[in-house]
């Protein structure tokens, strides 16, 4: 007896840099059973610092190359055609490589997969990942309101919704005003922590107290809020601390100058893109994310993980659910500088009341995202998709 064909399933993202949504498709395309399905990536660009982790055996499509900049290239863009021609280019390597199921991530990623789809009718599951509203006025170019209806449109043709928690399911379906049912949870899968006996290099800091976070350098992840904070520690104070920021972005120039000006270039340091940041923690005092909105942050997940003490800004959605909403870690409103800053000084203070959390915290998210179990929900989940082409 023939075994079953396995489902060929197209996962679209725009690159495949250093950001937990891109942490995210790795990780399910490493373990997603093959006996099943067949897993295939699409991306606007291919490039990113997460590329050669994908498996060899996951083709990879792309609608630009890393080649310079080029006549066609510059045209499109002048004409405002790229967006068409890429759900044209999608749409053609659905039909190509017949593809059974896409699963898209990231909110443009969405709307690019929702053009093509509509182009060759396949099954598609949309992943949202942080707050919809703010990420929509990011990007949206000319009326608001227009592009509300089309990222509306575009999460409605889904099959099913995911969201990364239970807070960005309950805020998709108030802003975007969708079915409830359409709507589900699949939380993150944790990726592999680096133990105490791996051996690897780690961050050597010959300072009292280490604080460190990771992310990309985006206004989104309140990086300057948090060089705020150590200058209200440092210089009015007098505490003495480091900051390391591991990730890479479009804020650098601006963390860099804001470093700068306040004189914090012996206490805070941009250490760049390091593939496993976990690895770099184990000298560090705490751990803080300062972002002013997400879904589910992967870095605090992490750092909960590695037993490092934790601060977080509370989110909308994802650090409550992390943190137990602050009995595991302390809480704290986002862009508010003078309450992260308390927050780090109690944490300074107080070392081993906040040391007996952090087992607790570990064993509450290695529950909570336990790997095994994300993926075999999420094979379900396709599998209840592909069950309605």
């Amino acid at each position: 007896m023939s075994p079953l064909p396995r489902s060929r399933v197209l996962f679209v993202i725009g690159t495949m840099g250093g950001g937990g949504a891109e942490r995210q498709v790795v990780e399910i395309l490493k373990r997603l059973d093959r006996a099943r399905f067949e897993p295939m990536l699409y991306l606007a660009m291919k490039q990113g610092e997460l590329l050669p982790e994908v498996p060899m055996d996951v083709p990879i499509f792309a609608f630009w190359d890393e080649t310079p900049e080029s006549g066609g290239r510059k045209l499109l863009r002048k004409l405002k055609l790229t967006r068409f021609v890429r759900y044209w280019h999608l749409a053609h390597i659905l039909r190509q490589q017949k593809i059974d199921l896409v699963y898209d991530r990231t909110y443009l990623a969405t709307l690019d997969a929702a053009g093509g789809c509509l182009l060759r009718a396949t099954p598609r599951i949309s992943c949202c990942v942080v707050d919809p509203k703010p990420e929509l006025e990011l990007h949206a170019r000319g009326s608001k309101t227009l592009w509300w209806w089309f990222a509306r449109r575009a999460y409605q043709s889904a099959k099913i919704v995911l969201a990364n928690s239970a807070g960005l399911r309950e805020r998709m379906i108030e802003y975007f005003r969708l079915d409830p049912a359409q709507v589900r949870v699949a939380t993150n899968m944790l990726p592999g922590i680096v133990t105490e006996t791996d051996s690897v290099p780690t961050v050597q800091e010959n300072v009292p107290f280490l604080v460190v976070t990771a992310g990309r350098l985006h206004p989104q992840k309140g990086h300057r809020d948090l060089v705020q904070a150590i200058d209200e520690l440092v210089h009015r104070q007098g505490r003495s601390l480091k900051l390391i920021i591991f990730g890479k972005g479009e804020s650098e120039a601006e963390l860099r100058g804001l470093i700068q000006t306040l004189q914090l270039q012996d206490h805070v340091r941009l250490a760049g893109f390091v593939a496993n940041s976990v690895a770099h923690y184990r000298h560090a005092n705490l751990f803080v994310l300062s972002s002013l909105y997400e879904g589910m942050p992967n870095a605090l997940v992490e750092a909960v993980a590695s037993r490092i003490p934790c601060v977080s800004t509370d989110c909308p959605s994802g650090p409550a659910e992390i943190l137990d909403h602050g009995r595991l870690g302390a809480l704290v409103p986002p862009g508010d500088v003078a309450a992260m800053a308390a927050a780090i000084a109690d944490v300074m203070d107080h070392p081993a009341e906040v040391r007996l959390r952090t087992e607790a915290a570990r064993e509450h998210v290695l529950e909570m995202f336990n790997p095994e179990r994300a993926i075999k929900r999420l094979e379900e989940l396709f599998e209840e998709a592909l069950s309605t082409r």
